[in-house]
């Protein structure tokens, strides 16, 4: 697959969506008196590591196979 390809640009474009949607959930939560056990954190916490796995795993795939 074609590093930089549309399909590329769109799956780390909606890791980075998925990302933000963590970060805000993180923050709703905090700011609402939520603590690290609460379910609004964890699920905030989720959203960022679905976000950040699907990205490197993008760019490992776009990276193609070591020569």
């Amino acid at each position: 697959m074609k590093s930089g390809g549309a399909y590329d640009r769109s799956v780390k474009a909606i890791s980075g969506v998925y990302g933000v949607i963590g970060v805000v959930i993180l923050v709703l939560t905090i700011v609402q008196g939520g603590g690290p056990t609460s379910v609004g954190f964890l699920i905030g916490l989720a959203f960022i590591a679905v976000g950040v796995g699907r990205y490197l795993i993008q760019r490992k795939i776009a990276n193609g196979p070591p020569e």
